[in-house]
């Protein structure tokens, strides 16, 4: 059987009574982009085909700050991982002949970053990454180094990623990722599996490194994860095989088209 036809997906939008879930055979594309360094994860998704009650559903203003939850799971048969869970910034739809297609922003955190606002005293600095993910209510906590105390007691206030950030030394990272929040060391992981990269898992091409910098392509495999190991076997250019940190992770998908794919970079450990 082809992979074309192996792909799956589900889409989730909203919560409750108002919730969206959209599966095949409904046609889904997305874009999506991950990173531990630049920004916040974004993506933008759409769908064809959507009754006119539902399409309505969809719609949401950039400038409004209401929290509307997405998710997006992705996989082969009946085997769905998380790829993207955030929140839709705008929601609209087009006509492109005789299709109506709803086209969502969205971003990983978005709401809680922008919005987010902590008054506290901190005697240490997981005091106050604590106390601000405590007013990140969309937020849930992934993983937080272990970190020193504050030379003294101090008041915080202010917007809560930005007091966050503000914690970082060098050689720390602070970024979400499907609502989970990490502030960790370059040199952690998430975990300790590294996912197998080959031709037989399906990666596209003969991997690139420069400087201990890998990149490579692969068929959209939703085992990996910003921050975490993989490990890289090629058979035409063997010397770049080892075990690496995934750092940057671009996905495009079209549940109906050619793209299923994803380009990675990391770091070898």
């Amino acid at each position: 059987m082809s992979t074309y036809w192996r792909r799956n997906y589900q889409l989730t939008i909203g919560v409750g009574s108002q919730a969206v879930t959209v599966k095949p055979p409904f046609r889904v594309s997305f874009s999506v982009d991950k990173s531990v360094e630049v920004g916040l994860n974004k993506a933008k998704i759409r769908v064809w085909g959507l009754s006119p009650n539902t399409r309505l559903k969809l719609i949401k203003d950039e400038w409004s700050r209401e929290y509307f939850p997405i998710e997006l799971k992705v996989g082969y048969d009946d085997k769905l991982e998380l790829l993207f869970r955030g929140s839709v910034r705008q929601g609209e739809f087009s006509r492109e002949g005789a299709d109506f297609i709803s086209t969502m922003d969205c971003f990983d955190g978005g709401v809680d970053v922008v919005n987010g606002f902590t008054n506290t005293v901190a005697t240490t600095k997981r005091d106050v990454i604590l106390s601000a993910l405590g007013d990140m209510p969309n937020t849930r906590l992934g993983e937080v180094s272990k970190v020193g105390d504050l030379v003294r007691p101090r008041v915080m206030i202010g917007n809560s990623s930005s007091l966050i950030a503000g914690q970082l030394e060098e050689g720390e990272e602070f970024f979400i990722d499907n609502e989970q929040l990490f502030v960790i060391t370059r040199d952690e992981v998430r975990s300790n599996y590294a996912p197998l990269v080959t031709a037989r898992t399906g990666l596209l091409d003969t991997p690139v490194v420069s400087k201990g910098k890998i990149t490579f392509n692969t068929m959209l495999n939703p085992t990996l994860k910003i921050a975490s190991l993989c490990k890289v076997e090629s058979k035409y250019n063997p010397e770049v095989n080892g075990v690496y940190r995934i750092e940057q992770m671009t996905y495009a998908g079209d549940y109906n088209g050619a793209d299923w794919t994803q380009s990675v970079s990391g770091r070898l450990m």
